[in-house]
C-alpha cells in the first residue's frame, strides 16, 4: 500500500512538475493612462451613495427573468417603499416545502421598484452576472450602488448554477452562460428602443461593461471574446494553472481586466487572483481586500438574517451538504472577517471608479491612483499596470 501511495504522489509530482514547465512567462505590462498622474487620483469619489436614487424593475426573458436597475431623479423617487426580496423566492419548491414560515427575511435594497427613469442618459449598459447557488439579485449593495453613478445595470438569472438549480429543480432546457448574457442585452436593447417603455432611450449598449462575482466572474472573463466588451471586473474569481494549460479561459490582448478579491478568500484562492492579474496583456488593476471572504464584500449574502444565508438554513435543522454550507457561509463569520457594510466601500468605489473610467463617464481615472488607499482600512495591497 505504501508503494503504492508513493508511486501515486509520484506520478503526481511529476505531472505538477511538468505542467509549470508548460505555462508561459507572464506578458509584458500594457502602457497607458498611469491612475497615479490623474488630477483626483487620491479622492475616494464613489464610496457613497451617488447623485441618483435608484429604480428597478424586472423583465422576461424567453425562459427566466432579468433585474434592471437604474438612475433616477432624486425628486421623481415619490413616497414608494423601498424595494425587498426574499432569499426564498429563490429556492426549489421542494425545499421551500421544509423552511418553516417564519424562515423569510427580508433583505430591503436602495431601490425603488417601477419609477421613471431620468431623463438625464442614456446610460452605460453594466451586465452583473451572479455566482454558483446564487440567484440574480444576490449583490443589491453593488448593483443599486452602481446604478446611483449613472449605470443601468442588468443581472439575468443563470438558472444553470443557481440555487434552485443546486437545491434540485434546474431548468429544463439547459443554456451556456455566454447565450444568457446575449439574450439579457438584446432584451435591454429592444426595451430602449420600445416607444413609451420606462426605459426608452436611457440606457447606452455601444459598449458593454460585465462584472461578476465568483462563477459569474468566469462569465464575465468568457464575454472578452464579444466585440462590444473591452474591459470586465471579476470579482473573487480566479484564473487557475489549469484554465491557462487547457485553454479553456482565454485573456486577450487590448483588453482590461480589473481583479477584485479577498485575502481570506476560501472558495477563490488569492493566488489565482493574483495569477490571473500577472496573465492580463492588457491594462491591469489587482485589489485585495483584508478583511474580505467570498461573500462578505461582493454580496447582500452574509446580511439576509441573523448570520446570513448559511446560518439560516442552520437554523432549521434541514440537511445540506457541507461543500455547500461552506460555499454560502465563507466571509461571514466575524471574526475574522469583516462585517458585509465595513467592506462594501473599498468595493463600491475601485468598481465604479474603473466603469466610470472605461465607460467614459470620467475623461480620467477618479480614484484610481495609490494615494486613494489612505481613505480605505481594509485594502491589503493595490497593483497596476499602468
Amino acid at each position: 500500500m505504501r508503494r503504492t501511495t508513493f508511486g501515486t504522489f509520484s506520478v503526481l509530482a511529476v505531472a505538477l512538475i511538468f505542467a509549470a514547465a508548460c505555462v508561459p512567462a507572464p506578458p509584458q505590462p500594457a502602457t497607458g493612462i498611469n491612475p497615479n498622474s490623474a488630477p483626483r487620483a487620491g479622492e475616494a469619489a464613489y464610496a457613497q451613495h451617488g447623485p441618483f436614487e435608484v429604480g428597478v424593475t424586472t423583465l422576461q426573458m424567453s425562459d427566466r427573468n432579468v433585474e434592471v436597475w437604474y438612475p433616477v431623479n432624486p425628486e421623481d423617487i415619490g413616497t414608494a417603499p423601498r424595494d425587498e426580496y426574499f432569499i426564498r423566492d429563490y429556492v426549489s419548491a421542494a425545499f421551500d416545502q421544509l423552511l418553516p414560515a417564519e424562515v423569510n427575511p427580508p433583505f430591503v435594497t436602495d431601490a425603488t421598484r417601477d419609477v421613471p427613469a431620468s431623463d438625464g442618459g442614456p446610460f452605460p449598459l453594466v451586465l452583473f452576472s451572479h455566482g454558483f447557488a446564487s440567484y440574480r439579485t444576490q449583490s443589491t449593495s453593488l448593483t443599486t450602488h452602481l446604478a446611483s453613478w449613472g449605470f443601468v445595470v442588468i443581472s439575468p438569472d443563470y438558472l444553470e448554477r443557481g440555487l434552485r438549480s443546486v437545491l434540485g429543480e434546474p431548468p429544463a432546457s439547459p443554456r451556456a452562460d455566454a447565450t444568457i448574457a446575449d439574450e439579457a442585452i438584446s432584451l435591454i436593447r429592444s426595451e430602449n428602443l420600445s416607444a413609451g417603455g420606462l426605459l426608452e432611450g436611457r440606457v447606452d449598449s455601444t459598449s458593454i461593461y460585465p462584472i461578476g462575482h465568483s462563477a459569474g466572474g468566469g462569465t464575465s472573463l468568457r464575454l472578452l471574446e464579444r466585440a462590444d466588451v473591452h474591459s470586465v471586473i471579476p470579482m473573487a474569481s480566479g484564473y487557475s494553472m489549469l484554465s491557462q494549460l487547457n485553454g479553456s479561459l482565454t485573456l486577450p490582448p487590448g483588453k482590461s481586466i480589473a481583479w477584485i478579491g479577498g485575502v481570506k478568500d476560501g472558495i477563490a484562492a488569492i493566488a489565482d487572483i493574483r495569477r490571473g492579474f500577472d496573465y492580463t496583456p492588457g491594462e491591469r488593476k489587482l485589489i485585495e481586500i483584508s478583511g474580505a471572504g467570498h461573500n462578505n464584500a461582493f454580496t447582500d449574502i452574509c446580511e439576509i438574517g441573523e448570520g446570513g444565508v448559511a446560518a439560516l438554513a442552520l437554523s432549521t435543522g434541514i440537511p445540506i451538504p457541507s461543500s455547500l454550507l461552506a460555499l454560502g457561509d465563507n466571509g461571514c463569520k466575524v471574526p475574522p472577517f469583516r462585517d458585509s457594510p465595513d467592506v462594501w466601500p473599498e468595493v463600491r468605489h475601485f468598481v465604479t471608479a474603473e466603469l466610470r473610467y472605461r465607460s467614459g463617464l470620467d475623461a480620467q481615472p477618479v480614484g484610481l491612483g495609490d494615494q486613494v488607499l489612505t481613505s480605505f482600512d481594509d485594502i491589503a495591497r493595490y497593483r497596476h499596470n499602468p
